[in-house]
């Protein structure tokens, strides 16, 4: 770590701080220029870092863009913020050396303006090209006359022998509205370009004009199978701006309702990945098991899809034993009945292991250039989860391991989840065990929520990853 944070402070005009972790989330911050940025992005890249997020803030006098990496081998996390002419925002693009910048620069071009230098496709994303200012800048900034020209100008040029395909706009086969502009050359696909951004719902625009506790119900629609885990995430991160400690009957609770949601995920995960591979019926199987879940889930949270249950400090009500007996006859069913089931019917059929091994293999070098995690990282056999390596609520008390694969590739994304599942349950019974009588709110905490000025970084491990 002092050998990486003196290369830093070798570069020129580099300024480099250690934060308070525990209260920020991350243990360093940079703030870069436009001249060093390029090396800064390289040296970390060297480094075995990986881009876990980037985004822009308008502060009206200037526009920050704020890079996160963090590393697969190391708890380190470091924040690199780049300030930017709001009146002519450029910045070089970090897309060739970490391609899940390609689609975060294109996303900040269009909501922010800003002009991304050596990016291959800077165009819009999510909204079209009529849009006349950028939606996430404060005050009505207007797109210029000349931007409009570029992306008006944009082409997809072919080749003599190439021609491309559009692949949807459509839901069925996709399992989310997804078009895929398809390079071919007769029947081979050269090239997939996945253009993204017909579900988007401006969640950071209403975030502006929300309250933190009137924002609550939008977390439980990032990720409709995964609300918990979104839901899990938000109040932690306010939680820990405020300092507020929930109780710790509150943080079982979570746990348990969270790792239900992460079974019922891995299920419906699991039955479409069949159905696409031509096997209908573990897809009805694993509906009647999800349905278990969501019947329990639905009596304390009174919802079956979209959860709006946490609360600052604690869980909007409390659980009762009749919630604990079917929690655990959903793991004895699971155990004794299902696993088994899945087993016979899947993980042995010749034709499942013939279309999924070696297919899709990922290498944990592309791993780290993409940013990848959760699943699809775990897949290179590298044993990687927020709840281990980045403890949250009381995870760091539950006894449970890490499932990995042996870079087979598809066959691995399968055995990893349904291994996934087992973990849940074990964390599960756990947190059953360890369910003793208290509160489930925590007292003092403010009706009117107004953390002091600063900022957190605070992430969860969600169905898919960080």
């Amino acid at each position: 770590m002092n050998d990486l944070i003196n290369k830093f402070g070798s570069i020129a005009d580099l300024e480099v701080t250690e934060a308070d972790y525990q209260a920020r989330g991350y243990h360093y911050a940079f703030r870069a220029t436009g001249k060093n940025i390029p090396e800064v992005i390289k040296t970390f890249d060297e480094a075995g870092f990986y881009l876990e997020d980037m985004l822009c803030v308008d502060w009206v006098e200037r526009l920050d863009l704020v890079y996160f990496f963090f590393h697969y081998d190391h708890m380190l996390r470091v924040k690199a913020v780049l300030s930017v002419d709001p009146g002519k925002p450029v910045c070089p693009s970090c897309s060739d050396i970490f391609p899940n910048a390609y689609y975060l620069e294109r996303e900040i071009c269009e909501f922010f303006g800003v002009f991304f230098e050596g990016h291959r496709n800077l165009t819009y994303l999510f909204l079209h090209n009529a849009i006349d200012h950028y939606p996430l800048r404060k005050g009505r900034i207007l797109v210029p006359p000349e931007e409009k020209a570029r992306l008006d100008s944009y082409t997809v040029t072919e080749a003599d022998d190439t021609f491309f395909v559009n692949m949807g706009p459509q839901h069925p086969s996709t399992h989310g509205v997804l078009r895929i502009i398809v390079k071919m050359e007769g029947e081979y696909i050269l090239e997939a370009e996945p253009v993204l951004g017909y579900l988007h719902r401006m969640q950071e625009k209403m975030g502006e004009n929300r309250t933190y506790a009137q924002f609550l119900p939008n977390t439980g629609r990032m990720d409709y199978l995964g609300a918990m885990s979104f839901n899990l995430g938000y109040v932690t991160a306010v939680e820990k701006l405020l300092g507020i400690v929930p109780p710790e009957r509150a943080e079982y609770i979570r746990i348990i309702t969270t790792e239900l949601n992460r079974v019922s995920s891995h299920l419906l995960w699991v039955g479409a990945y069949l159905a696409d591979l031509g096997a209908l019926t573990p897809f009805l199987f694993v509906f009647d098991d999800r349905e278990q879940i969501l019947d329990i889930l639905e009596g304390v949270t009174g919802s079956r899809l979209t959860y709006c249950y946490f609360r600052f400090g604690g869980v909007m009500n409390d659980v009762d034993e009749a919630f604990a007996e079917k929690t655990r006859a959903f793991v004895q069913r699971m155990r004794t009945e299902r696993f088994g089931m899945y087993e016979r019917l899947i993980a042995g059929n010749p034709i499942f292991i013939s279309r999924t091994r070696d297919v899709g293999v990922v290498t944990r070098e592309r791993a780290r250039k993409y940013g990848l995690t959760g699943p699809a990282l775990r897949s290179t056999g590298h044993a990687f989860d927020m709840r281990k390596v980045e403890p949250y609520s009381l995870y760091d008390k539950m006894e449970f391991s890490i499932p990995t694969g042996q870079a087979r590739g598809a066959i691995d994304m399968y055995q990893i989840r349904i291994r996934e599942m087992e973990m849940s349950l074990r964390i599960i019974e756990q947190a059953l065990a360890a369910l003793a009588d208290g509160p489930v709110m925590a007292e003092k905490v403010p009706k009117k929520i107004k953390p002091p000025l600063g900022d957190v970084y605070h992430t969860v491990e969600m169905l898919w990853g960080e």
